[in-house]
């Protein structure tokens, strides 16, 4: 897959109207409780006007009162969505739907929770609980067609995207991800359609010529691919991604240092996403400049410091510079943010093991290969629901 949710997506979606409906008629049962309705009001209210940490204060002071409702659960949920807090979020909307597990918009929540942590899997079931209520429902749809894509699941994404052809027909990166899809499932002819219509769709745009670079590239396309992309950046020369994906088709076609040209333009259009710092480093390390890489990926965590996988990139061009001291700290903040990710425990127990830490080594190593064994159970059983449900 080549990353394409880095301009798919941003999708809101705002499901908490019906758990303000729940909530006004569960309050005018009680019509002396005027304190809980105003603060719900108030927060509602809030929310609205984008005023997330009042709406979650106001929430969060229903439950001290006592008012621990699927509605108000619902609602702190969004507010925390909204803030970015998805971790929180996720908390807030489970304990909502054990308390409603019938509320439609409290799946729709939960899905996009675990879209924007990019957990697709996760995600999916709960967008699929929507469809199943509301099979006409487009958000979802399109919201669990999306996923799927990601997952590389292109007849999943099919079965979700075509029954929406009609409302979103003029939606562009509907049309490319419908487009791709069908080209991976070897359906050429309906890939070819859809591609005609996204041109009309979008008119000569430097924007069109990315998306139809992207879908090029994805369907292995590198000639077309680089004619589209090159379009893409020369009518536009600070759009977007546009150099990201050139650097990406460089690469498969093997000029490098085009590549690497490409990806640093991309880290100054886009300096708040990390996909091309991850790129550029990696072409850094192969040629083994780690003294560039390091110097690159401490500029990259000065503007985006809590992203994990940078800090685990910077330990490991320390790791290639002999220096497993100067590894340890960022794999440390790594952890602290991916407390479950087998890999960054690995990389902390070879810089351990390579410091001469022994002990710290080996019980990291060990945690290593828990935490894989436990993905690659996950793996095998979902596989195995699969084909049961395929049977």
């Amino acid at each position: 897959m080549i990353g394409m949710a880095r301009s798919v997506g941003g999708l809101q979606a705002p499901a908490f109207f019906l758990a303000v409906l729940a909530c006004r008629a569960l309050l005018g049962q009680h019509a002396g409780d005027r304190e809980p309705k105003h603060l719900f009001d108030q927060g509602q209210g809030a929310l609205a006007a984008a005023q997330y940490a009042d709406a979650e204060r106001d929430f969060k002071r229903l439950l001290q009162m006592g008012w621990r409702t699927a509605p108000v659960y619902t609602n702190l949920g969004v507010a925390y969505l909204r803030m970015g807090k998805i971790d929180a979020a996720i908390q807030a909307l489970k304990r909502a739907k054990e308390l409603a597990p019938g509320m439609a918009g409290i799946d729709l929540n939960l899905g996009l929770a675990y879209y924007r942590k990019r957990e697709f899997a996760e995600a999916v079931p709960h967008f699929g609980a929507v469809v199943a209520v509301d099979p006409r429902n487009v958000q979802a749809r399109y919201l669990d067609g999306l996923c799927h894509f990601m997952m590389d699941q292109f007849d999943k994404a099919v079965y979700d995207f075509e029954p929406i052809r009609d409302p979103e027909q003029n939606d562009l990166e509907y049309l490319f991800m419908l487009g791709v899809s069908y080209g991976k499932v070897k359906r050429p002819g309906d890939a070819q359609r859809v591609f005609v219509h996204l041109v009309d769709a979008g008119g000569d745009t430097p924007h069109l010529h990315l998306l139809l670079g992207k879908a090029y590239l994805a369907l292995d396309d590198y000639r077309n691919a680089q004619t589209e992309l090159e379009k893409a950046a020369a009518g536009e020369s600070r759009l977007p991604y546009a150099h990201y994906y050139l650097g990406m088709l460089y690469e498969k076609i093997g000029r490098l240092d085009a590549a690497a040209s490409e990806y640093a333009q991309e880290t100054e259009i886009s300096p708040g996403d990390r996909w091309a710092y991850e790129e550029l480093t990696r072409i850094k390390l192969e040629k083994g400049d780690a003294d560039g890489a390091v110097s690159l990926l401490e500029k990259a965590i000065a503007r985006i410091p809590d992203t994990p996988s940078l800090l685990s990139a910077l330990a490991r061009a320390h790791l290639q510079k002999s220096q497993p001291e100067g590894a340890i700290p960022y794999l440390h903040r790594a952890i602290q943010l991916e407390p479950n990710n087998g890999n960054y425990h690995y990389q902390l127990g070879r810089a351990y093991l390579d410091a001469g830490r022994r002990q710290e080594g080996n019980a990291e190593m060990t945690k290593a290969r828990t935490l894989q064994v436990e993905v690659l159970t996950g793996q095998m059983e979902a596989l195995s629901r699969d084909a049961s449900a395929t049977h």
